[in-house]
């Protein structure tokens, strides 16, 4: 780990999170039938990380265990446990398929790449469902410029840096309704589930990403955000990040304050 992924909270930041886990997966792969996907093609379908709890820098790396929970034809589950100090700080799983991009089509997996998958074979874990919301056509609206490094070798937005334009309007949209909201001060904000579905590609020549960014739950010490990314091919991502109010001294989830609680339920959608 770096100490850039470290957020201004202090602790790994969430998008590098999943970025970590982009880099176990492809270090899990490289030496096997598998590896030659990565040249010429493999996309990530959907991504779902928990945080399960905070960690920082400190010269330790982070241990990622990898395996596949669901394997079809043309397209594979895989599962991820993170570890820091030998303590569980994160887990994650997804759908990935090999995809033809002269076609722009899925493809098969073919023999070797199904037996690759096969060997890794694991227990499917039990997570609870956190329903996704297209927002294309309302919510608040956060144009976010794509830069040249977000662009993979695919030459579309990489999956990761998608999830860091979710970020950045949800910083910017939820402290733009309240100042309780900050991520600094006697309250913090961490993010402690976000499930993204990736329906389309977006392409750099999009210039910027209009993320439309909703509140669609309000709980006693932890909220919902709706987010997606439409483009001219249809909604490109949609996502649900649940934020939980902790006390930055002890970690510990605290009820959100009235003052804040009044504001965002005026911003409560659905």
């Amino acid at each position: 780990m770096r100490w850039s992924d470290m957020d201004f909270q202090g602790h790994v930041n969430n998008v590098a999170i999943a970025d970590l886990v982009q880099e176990a997966r492809s270090l899990a792969l490289i030496g096997t039938p598998v590896e030659k996907l990565f040249g010429t093609g493999i996309i990530v379908v959907t991504q779902d990380v928990e945080f399960i709890s905070p960690f920082t820098v400190d010269g330790r790396p982070l241990d990622v265990d990898v395996w596949c929970s669901n394997l079809g034809i043309a397209r594979v589950f895989l599962e991820y446990r993170a570890r820091h100090h030998g303590v569980d700080v994160a887990r994650s799983r997804g759908w990935m398929c090999p995809f033809d991009f002269h076609t722009g089509r899925p493809r098969r997996l073919d023999r070797a790449e199904h037996a690759t998958f096969e060997a890794m074979s694991g227990p499917a874990t039990v997570w609870g469902e956190l329903p996704l919301s297209d927002l294309s056509g309302g919510a608040e609206i956060t144009a976010i410029p794509v830069r040249w490094s977000d662009v993979d070798r695919y030459g579309h937005v990489n999956n990761v840096a998608l999830a860091g334009y979710l970020q950045e309007a949800r910083i910017q949209v939820t402290t733009g309704w309240t100042p309780g909201m900050r991520r600094a001060g006697s309250r913090n904000w961490v993010v402690a589930r976000q499930d993204i579905a990736y329906r389309h590609q977006v392409h750099p020549a999009i210039g910027s990403c209009a993320v439309h960014t909703a509140l669609t739950r309000l709980g006693r010490t932890s909220l919902t955000l709706a987010a997606s990314i439409p483009t001219d091919e249809g909604t490109a991502v949609s996502a649900a990040t649940v934020l939980v109010c902790v006390d930055p001294a002890t970690g510990s989830a605290v009820p959100i304050d009235q003052d804040t609680r009044a504001v965002l339920r005026a911003h409560l959608i659905g």
